[in-house]
């Protein structure tokens, strides 16, 4: 279970964490053998804790691995798909913003078929955390470029200091759209490495891209 969307009603925690402690306890109820569990690349990195997306996620780890279940947590580094639907706005609208300072930070994001497969193969591993990610890596700013080019339009990629993402997570009007914690997972992602050490399938992301603003 995992929150991926804006929320009035709920929160990381309640969903990522609290909704899969409550799966967590019914299994142990139920003696069941393993749990596994879908989390995300980097939610136990330093500076993490302040990200409640990946916070609740880790905390939720650590209450896995201490249930005495076998378990496999797969942590993906992030998915074609979503990099297409974040991306495509600001390809729409002519222009891409990324942070000042960070636009070579890069991620190799995993198309969903081939996690999906991944997750078959090791489902009956044995107490196995894995950092999954696809066969490309690119840059952010890369990945934008492909975005413009593969959509007919001129590049166009403007700065936005880091701190503006922090004034606008707490703005009173997107806390009251539930847009906070998505703002700051945004800040997290566009500032760190994202690259899975596991790394899998034969998609790839810059054919993705090239399909998915041809249809668009």
């Amino acid at each position: 279970m995992g929150l991926t969307t804006s929320s009035t009603k709920f929160t990381a925690y309640d969903i990522d964490y609290q909704g899969n402690l409550n799966l967590l306890e019914e299994a142990v109820a139920a003696r069941v053998k393993k749990f596994n569990y879908i989390s995300v690349i980097a939610c136990k990195e330093p500076g993490a804790e302040k990200v409640p997306m990946l916070h609740a996620k880790a905390m939720f780890e650590d209450e896995l691995t201490k249930s005495g279940l076998e378990y496999v947590i797969y942590r993906p580094t992030g998915y074609f798909y979503d990099i297409a639907k974040v991306f495509k706005p600001y390809v729409d609208k002519g222009e891409m913003q990324l942070l000042k300072g960070y636009h070579g930070v890069k991620a190799n994001v995993v198309d969903c078929p081939d996690f999906a497969e991944f997750i078959a193969k090791h489902m009956l591993d044995t107490n196995a955390v894995y950092e999954v990610g696809g066969k490309e890596t690119y840059t952010y700013e890369e990945m934008a470029k492909l975005c413009f080019r593969a959509a007919g339009k001129p590049v166009i990629i403007k700065d936005s200091p880091i701190w503006m993402f922090s004034i606008l997570a707490n703005l009173p009007k997107i806390k009251k759209e539930g847009k906070h914690d998505i703002i700051l997972f945004s800040k997290w992602t566009l500032s760190h490495d994202l690259v899975g050490k596991d790394v899998t399938g034969d998609h790839s992301f810059k054919e993705y891209i090239g399909e998915y603003f041809r249809r668009k």
